[in-house]
């Protein structure tokens, strides 16, 4: 009896350091995150030397597995949570144990997210990293782009009902290697092997055609999409692996690479993706012009848009789809992208400054 008494407060003493521990490991991971969050010179510099050794060796260990890491991660962390909260309610565990469990888990995963990635998002700009003024992004810029734009999807356009994805894949990479000083990309950043979704009916219905994941330094593609946008995804998606967190930036990178592509369906796939964007601006900024833009467009091109929206309007779930964009709109705002999940269309403006500097006509 004496000697129980002896070890109450040592469990509890034990218990409180445990405590103290795992907070002064938090408040340093955030006075990290925070340092990098308000110094993109810090954060350049962590992206253009740390995080290619960290790239390489992440993409290296996934590379091994032909399944999703980062899919089986998440299914873990959602196990465990539901495991953890059936105990807590079961109470085969108390409280306490229950939030350090979950707080330290969280701090784990937190880290990992931002050390292997996620300070992307505090880096330098696109303008200032690449040099690249900016266009002041009026009605008459627009225009003009958008007539070049147009002209050059017609004249590139190519009936594109089937593709080969590891060619495309080789291609799109060899077209990265191409274009990475230009684009002051570093090179190689690991091996860029693409993952089949595990939920990929899921993420279908969410209207999910690509993603990142930052874990592993994975790429997926969303088998559901058709041919010619295949490549413009895929390019997107890489160009997250290479460090770009914006999705316009992405867009913008996928579009250079897939543009500057020898293969025609891969250049096709460029100007067919986002066309789209240009022509949701055109018809807002230039209603004077819409009719005459999409009067110079060509039917084949044209078909191949409302076809894509079909294609997807069909499999989409209302719920999960509204879900997903309010989620993501989130976690972007949180990561400094003012704009949420508006960033996407932000490609367009980016496109006005950079078409001449990149785009050979």
């Amino acid at each position: 009896m004496i000697e129980k008494d002896r070890e109450q407060p040592l469990i509890k003493k034990t218990n409180k350091q445990k405590w103290i521990h795992l907070l002064v490991a938090a408040g340093i991971l955030l006075v990290v995150i925070f340092s990098f969050s308000r110094s993109p010179m810090l954060s350049e510099g962590y992206m253009r030397t740390v995080y290619p050794v960290i790239a390489t060796l992440f993409s290296f260990i996934s590379g091994v597995f032909p399944f999703s890491l980062y899919d089986l991660f998440i299914l873990a962390a959602l196990l465990w949570f539901t495991g953890m909260l059936l105990l807590l309610i079961l109470r085969k565990i108390a409280l306490s144990a229950f939030l350090y469990s979950l707080l330290r888990f969280t701090l784990i995963v937190v880290a990992w997210f931002y050390l292997s990635w996620g300070i992307a998002y505090f880096r330098n700009d696109f303008y200032t990293r690449n040099e690249v003024k900016e266009v002041p992004y009026d009605k008459e810029n627009l225009h003009k782009v958008t007539l070049r734009f147009i002209d050059n999807a017609n004249r590139l356009y190519v009936n594109s009902n089937e593709l080969d994805k590891e060619d495309v894949k080789d291609e799109i990479e060899q077209s990265y290697h191409q274009h990475y000083q230009v684009l002051l990309l570093p090179f190689p950043n690991g091996t860029r092997k693409v993952k089949a979704m595990m939920f990929e009916s899921f993420y279908t219905k969410m209207g999910v055609s690509g993603y990142f994941g930052p874990f592993f330094n994975e790429i997926h593609v969303n088998n559901y999409g058709l041919p010619f946008t295949y490549p413009f995804t895929l390019a997107h998606e890489m160009a997250h692996q290479y460090g770009i967190a914006p999705e316009s930036e992405a867009s913008l990178y996928a579009f250079i690479i897939c543009a500057g592509s020898s293969d025609p369906l891969v250049r096709y796939s460029a100007y067919v993706s986002v066309l789209g964007y240009l022509l949701r601006d055109a018809r807002r900024l230039l209603p004077d012009d819409y009719d005459l833009l999409i009067s110079a467009i060509r039917p084949e091109i044209i078909a191949d848009l409302q076809r894509n929206s079909e294609h997807w309007m069909a499999a989409r779930n209302e719920t999960l789809s509204d879900t997903q964009d309010r989620m993501y709109d989130v976690y972007l705002k949180t990561n400094q992208v003012s704009s949420g999940r508006d960033n996407y269309s932000e490609v367009v403006g980016l496109l006005v400054s950079s078409y001449d500097v990149f785009i050979e006509n």
